[in-house]
């Protein structure tokens, strides 16, 4: 694993009445243990999982996937708040891995379709500006960088499927071994690309022990093997077996007898 525990240092008394400060999760924090290299964070909307999550993001200053430096999207100031006061124990430290939002995929994409036409207005103004010299060392030192980029995540990836462009962007990121931090990948994924998901996490954990921490609303991830579930409820987080969550519990009953559910609504 990479991390091997979380906690809160200390509480700003100053700033108790305002957020993050506020949550009653982050009032009754204890110590996270972490005992695999697959964590889920499991709740309800607002449970802050995904606070934790951005938190741990911002204190280890992994890349953030998207169109923006962590510490410049102001969508993560309370994070950036609260990583001051964690301090996170590491079994093996690396720089390698990233921290991604569903969301941040639409920025990711776009700034790489940008840096491809960049490369190519630059081959452009290269050959434009010859004036009868040789410049085919430096059109092909520039075409080798653009291809790079196209081999990697495709020339386009917003021309894909959101689900297959997101799969992509996994493949071509989850590289060497490193903490990788996940906010809700189910949202662009089909039930099948969640399993191709989890079928490259799984390899990767088998193959280098990266450590994916993942905040999701997904039975499917939960239920993957030799993982531990962390169930944020109540103002309070524990660990669980995955079919102890409401999701797993609320699923299953849908899937058995929908009638029996809707008649509830």
């Amino acid at each position: 694993m990479i991390l091997s525990s979380l906690r809160l240092r200390n509480f700003p008394e100053d700033d108790k009445d305002k957020f993050p400060w506020t949550l009653p999760l982050i009032q009754n924090l204890e110590e996270l243990v972490f005992e695999k290299n697959i964590s889920f964070f499991v709740g309800e909307n607002g449970s802050g999982k995904s606070t934790i999550l951005e938190a741990i993001a911002a204190y280890t200053e992994v890349p953030l996937a998207g169109s923006f430096r962590l510490e410049d999207d102001t969508s993560l100031a309370a994070a950036n708040t609260l990583a001051d006061y964690l301090s996170l124990r590491y079994e093996d430290k690396t720089h390698h891995g990233f921290f991604v939002r569903s969301e941040d995929f639409i920025g990711f994409a776009r700034n790489i379709k940008q840096q491809i036409k960049i490369l190519d207005d630059e081959i452009a103004e290269v050959k434009a500006d010859a004036n009868g010299r040789n410049v085919d060392l430096t059109v092909e030192t520039i075409e080798e960088e653009k291809q790079n980029y196209i081999q990697r995540y495709s020339r386009d990836l917003e021309a894909m499927s959101h689900g297959e462009g997101f799969l992509k962007f996994f493949m071509s990121r989850i590289t060497a071994k490193g903490l990788y931090l996940i906010d809700e990948p189910e949202a662009a994924l089909s039930p099948n690309r969640q399993l191709s998901l989890l079928s490259l996490i799984m390899d990767k954990v088998k193959r280098n022990g990266s450590h994916f921490i993942i905040a999701t609303h997904s039975p499917i991830f939960m239920a993957v093997p030799d993982s531990e579930v962390f169930y944020f409820a109540d103002g309070t987080v524990s660990k669980v077996d995955y079919k102890e969550t409401e999701h797993y519990r609320l699923t299953k009953s849908i899937l058995e007898d929908p009638t029996v559910v809707m008649k509830n609504l």
